[in-house]
């Protein structure tokens, strides 16, 4: 960290119009959770279950074996895709025969199919200062917490479901592999883990030819500067950081 800190100084320092006024060292409280959620695999429908699917929309239709003749495809083959059809719901053995639901019209329509996928796990840091959850990455400091003061504009806040499923769906769901793509339809639960510390690197400044204050952070769960933790110091101190200034002036004269 101490590297770190004479880097980012020695950086900021390049500009000759600007002096450093305070550096500060401390540590930004974030939640941990584990959340788990439900997936599926969405697939674009294959040409058979369509024409199956067609079939049973327009004729009555109750055997395996009138399909294959009808479509010159083996009969256990049509039996299995017909199974696996009732089991994710798109279709429903009635009297006159097997009729698309709900589920199966839209599917059609839509020209794809989804299959359920086992329950998966994610940890997730929460950040109430920037109102942002991220995947947990590697990024914490143990020490931090033993070692450095807390961010004196910490904040607290609850969990947001609907900004957990958001993070996830755009996580999970974004690419498509092996002609299907992963999508987040839940999220099922939220363990709260504990609160991790990551360590931050503050720099009050003042730029002599514009004559301004302002402040910069160095946050470490990113890698980079933050611009909203320095906006919200500057909020809550440029005026006191300009009355200081004046007042030392005041007292050389």
């Amino acid at each position: 960290m101490d590297k770190l800190m004479r880097e980012l100084r020695s950086n900021l320092l390049s500009n000759q119009d600007i002096s450093i006024i305070k550096n500060e060292l401390w540590q930004l409280p974030i939640r941990s959770y584990n959340v788990s959620f439900s997936r599926v695999k969405r697939f674009k429908m294959d040409i058979l279950m369509k024409m199956l699917l067609l079939a049973f929309q327009e004729t009555d239709i109750r055997r395996a074996a009138t399909l294959a003749d009808m479509l010159l495809v083996e009969e256990l083959f049509i039996h299995d895709l017909i199974g696996k059809m009732e089991r994710t719901g798109l279709v429903r053995l009635e009297k006159q025969g097997y009729k698309l639901t709900a589920k199966g019209h839209d599917y059609l329509g839509k020209g794809i199919f989804e299959e359920d996928m086992e329950e998966d796990q994610a940890p997730i840091f929460y950040s109430h200062v920037h109102g942002e959850y991220r995947l947990a990455s590697d990024q914490t400091n143990p020490e931090a917490e033993k070692i450095l003061p807390t961010y004196r504009y910490a904040i607290d806040g609850t969990v947001d479901w609907d900004e957990i499923y958001e993070l996830l769906s755009k996580e999970e769901s974004g690419s498509a592999e092996e002609n299907f793509q992963v999508i987040v339809t839940d999220v099922i639960g939220c363990e709260e883990l504990g609160t991790e510390s990551i360590p931050c690197i503050e720099f009050q400044l003042y730029d002599q030819k514009q004559d301004i204050f302002y402040a910069r952070v160095w946050n470490g769960m990113i890698g980079g500067w933050d611009e909203t933790l320095a906006k919200q110091i500057e909020e809550q101190e440029v005026v006191k950081w300009r009355e200081a200034m004046d007042k030392q002036k005041e007292l050389q004269n």
